[in-house]
């Protein structure tokens, strides 16, 4: 059901995500849908968590096996440029969610929820390339360039799944991984042209 939801947001919009659509996308009874959703909003809800979950996992899993702390933000910056992470579908599922996002108090919690996971996971990968270059910041500074390199990758995953045709290909991701290396003053392009201990993915 959170599927179809997700298939018919990303089609034709929140305002298309009926029941009725829904339960046909899904091939399920509306009162199926009913039984585990007391309402269409909580589904709607329900289907965002799943949406940012599963992108979240996806920039994550890519640094598994990643033995240094600039390996890890490396392929998580990679991982969020490219697909599956980076596609026209995904964007438009999450702009979707937006027609709604920012006058439905539930939904205004889930994404303040997502966005701070967001924010945590890049202030961890950030803190930890410090720790291994022996630079000392304060939790001030961390935040502050987490706030800021989390705004940096939303902003190239967007450009990226709405107009990807118009990058070449793996432009994304060079940009985006000069972008944060300047932000943060560490050498990321050069570490990984060298390929210091960070296989490719």
């Amino acid at each position: 059901m959170i599927d179809a939801t997700l298939k018919v947001i990303a089609t034709d919009g929140v305002a298309a995500a009926t029941v009725r659509t829904i339960a046909r996308e899904a091939n399920v009874t509306q009162g199926l849908i009913r039984y585990y959703f007391q309402s269409k909003d909580e589904l709607i809800v329900a289907a965002y968590e799943a949406h940012m979950s599963d992108m979240l996992a996806s920039a994550g899993s890519a640094m598994t096996g990643a033995g240094t702390a600039k390996c890890r933000l490396i392929r998580y910056i990679e991982a969020t440029l490219k697909a599956p992470v980076t596609t026209r579908q995904k964007v438009g599922t999450w702009a979707g969610f937006f027609q709604i996002l920012l006058h439905d108090d539930d939904m205004i919690r889930q994404h303040t929820k997502s966005y701070h996971e967001l924010r945590l996971q890049t202030k961890t990968l950030i803190a930890d390339v410090y720790a291994e270059e022996g630079i000392s910041k304060s939790d001030s500074e961390l935040r502050r360039l987490s706030i800021a390199g989390s705004a940096l990758l939303d902003g190239l995953w967007i450009e990226g799944g709405a107009i990807g045709e118009t990058f070449h290909p793996g432009e994304l991701f060079r940009v985006g991984l000069e972008s944060f290396g300047a932000l943060i003053n560490v050498d990321l392009k050069g570490f990984r042209d060298a390929k210091q201990g960070c296989a490719e993915t």
